[in-house]
């Protein structure tokens, strides 16, 4: 991975959300007054400011996640159908006795003074959230024209500092999964030669094989208790729904990530595509964007991270130039 720069800005980082937990330990009863249990804590329970040591926070659009422990932040990250309702992206935020603070869509919600603290620090994390610089240029072949014009991106505030150690679980599956799927996880990673550009990504990943165990995803689209295993799998997901991933991170460095793909959908893992399907490769192209740290572009932008798939979409395979910004910026 990148850099001692890189290093330094992760303890810094450390040393921030530590200051938030330890702070909250000694914080007046007022931001504090409570405690917050039970299987269907709801945001307004949170906005009155109690701490959750353990528990299941229910959102308003029925997404439920297992509340991690403090000084952790769990993110839900959605790609959409085309045409279909996208539930927005999620983070939830346990500071500790400060409460638990809670982002859908960039609209905060929880405990006031856990919101004021992880806003505070998501700040520092992305400088801004959404940005553009430049990178060196080369003569390679282009992607398709309108992604090498949209130099956007969104960083969701955490990276990784060590290679993503991860496994998949076939069970289930509606479509020939593991060489798609490294494929999508290597998209991002090593020398990157895209739209005339070349980057060398500090994203990297290792593959560990198959496995039996199931994914941390709900299958209402949020997220259960980390394992401490990285995991791929299949299985229901809300309509409208192709794939959610669920990173769990602490101090804006990231510790664990499992990804859900639907099974209610038809799909394809081949070199082409036709039909009523799903790309499978394309797909998990944007949803290793989140795990390494992107959010979403907006749908006209042509991105990988854009935040809704077509049928066939095999451009989605493809880094544009605000993916490869992105991913310089995010690893």
């Amino acid at each position: 991975m990148r850099t001692p720069s890189v290093t330094a800005a992760a303890v810094a980082l450390s040393t921030v959300l530590v200051a938030i937990v330890s702070t909250s330990v000694g914080v007046a009863p007022a931001e504090a007054a409570s405690t917050c249990s039970g299987d269907r804590i709801t945001v307004r329970d949170l906005g009155r400011g109690c701490a959750v040591e353990r528990g299941t926070v229910t959102l308003p659009d029925g997404r439920r996640f297992v509340v991690p422990s403090p000084g952790t932040t769990v993110s839900a990250l959605p790609v959409a159908a085309a045409g279909a309702v996208d539930p927005g992206d999620v983070s939830i935020t346990n500071t500790g006795r400060s409460g638990v603070a809670v982002a859908v869509e960039g609209e905060w919600s929880g405990a006031p003074a856990a919101i004021r603290k992880v806003r505070s620090l998501h700040e520092r994390l992305t400088g801004g959230g959404t940005t553009a610089h430049p990178m060196a240029a080369t003569a390679t072949k282009p992607a398709p024209a309108s992604s090498c014009t949209n130099r956007t991106y969104a960083l969701l505030g955490y990276r990784w500092t060590s290679p993503v150690r991860w496994s998949s679980n076939p069970s289930g599956a509606r479509a020939t999964d593991a060489a798609a799927l490294r494929a999508a996880a290597n998209a991002w990673t090593g020398t990157l030669k895209t739209c005339g550009r070349t980057i060398t990504s500090g994203a990297a990943n290792t593959y560990l094989g198959t496995t039996t165990q199931a994914p941390a995803v709900t299958a209402n689209g949020g997220c259960g208790s980390p394992s401490g295993a990285s995991v791929t799998g299949w299985g229901s997901l809300r309509s409208g729904t192709l794939a959610t991933t669920c990173v769990w991170s602490r101090s804006g460095v990231a510790v664990e990530m499992d990804q859900r793909y639907t099974t209610s959908y038809a799909w394809s893992s081949s070199a082409t595509c036709s039909g009523a399907r799903f790309d499978l490769r394309g797909v998990a192209t944007h949803e290793w964007g989140h795990t390494y740290g992107l959010g979403h572009t907006a749908q006209a932008s042509g991105l990988v991270m854009k935040p809704a798939s077509s049928q066939c979409d095999l451009a989605q395979r493809t880094l544009g130039l605000g993916d490869a910004l992105g991913i310089d910026a995010a690893s």
